[in-house]
């Protein structure tokens, strides 16, 4: 784009606003730069236009990979409409005031979903400010601030089960909503360990527990990034993953999930317990909602099972 030239875009309220001119970026990228926290700049058609080094690390992405992205990008599905909510009081408590300054932010426990999917939560100050003669959000986050941890604690506790650590069901499917509703290419793999029942039932519930929690473990640390890894309901594990335009195949996908889970035996007290698990992949097709493509993965897991020696 030309140095000072504008583009006009229409969001969905049908009003043509004016897009971030080179020297409007240029002295937001001065004002993060000037930051000594964790910052990120957005316009108020919510596009990214701004973040420093320290907002690199908060969200483990390059500044470059940050920019002219919708900032809702960084916020988990569920977040997002309180998200919306809080840059809508920011405004009217701007238009109330009339400040040019970064006057009177808001300041709220947050939730921030990093480039691998994580999600951390941070203290969030949220204000506006006149940049090279615009308005623009400023968000500043702070990880570190110890009046969050113990609340941090316990809503990190709430989506995490408690055998294996992983993700609970709702929180992991709150993942594969996102890539979803980004419509990006998701693979999804139920999980289910054989015979749970007849280790219980030989060896007692520690076992079945020592079994599971090894299964669970195995999976997270196998896991490639950009994948999330939960416990879906007793002795079922659902792995997902997004990524490129590069085809993912099902049958190899299947294999390598069985082969981290089952590649050693499980030590219980003085004996070592063989795991086997049946594992059902489906890639989602176009449009496909969230509850077919786990039906099919479903479907699929229980069709290994049947195939395999009871």
């Amino acid at each position: 784009m030309t140095e000072g030239v504008t583009r006009d875009s229409v969001v969905g309220d049908g009003i043509v606003h004016e897009a971030v001119t080179d020297e409007q970026r240029s002295a937001v990228a001065a004002f993060v730069a000037s930051v000594p926290m964790a910052a990120m700049v957005h316009s108020m058609q919510y596009e990214v236009v701004g973040a420093n080094t320290l907002c690199e690390e908060v969200l483990d992405c390059p500044v470059e990979g940050m920019l002219g992205r919708p900032v809702a990008d960084f916020v988990p599905l569920g977040d997002r409409a309180s998200a919306q909510r809080i840059a809508v009081s920011v405004e009217q408590r701007y238009a109330a005031t009339g400040t040019t300054d970064v006057g009177r932010p808001i300041g709220a426990l947050r939730r921030v979903r990093r480039s691998d999917g994580e999600v951390v939560s941070c203290w969030m100050h949220v204000g506006i400010s006149t940049i090279a003669g615009r308005r623009f959000i400023v968000a500043l986050l702070d990880l570190i601030n110890p009046v969050v941890d113990d609340t941090v604690r316990w809503r990190d506790r709430a989506e995490r089960d408690d055998l294996t650590g992983l993700l609970r069901r709702g929180p992991l499917l709150a993942h594969v909503d996102e890539w979803i509703v980004a419509d990006l290419p998701v693979a999804l793999a139920f999980v289910d360990v054989d015979r749970l029942k007849s280790i219980n039932d030989a060896h007692g519930h520690a076992a079945g527990d020592a079994v599971l929690e090894a299964a669970g473990r195995r999976l997270h640390q196998w896991s490639p990034r950009g994948s999330v890894v939960g416990r879906y309901a007793g002795d079922e594990f659902v792995f997902a993953i997004t990524g490129g335009p590069t085809a993912i195949d099902s049958r190899s996908l299947a294999e390598a999930v069985r082969s981290a889970i089952c590649d050693e035996p499980v030590p219980f007290e003085s004996r070592l317990l063989e795991m086997s698990v049946s594992v059902g992949v489906a890639v989602r097709e176009v449009g496909e909602p969230r509850d077919r493509l786990i039906r099919r993965a479903d479907e699929l897991m229980y069709r290994d099972k049947a195939s395999r020696p009871t």
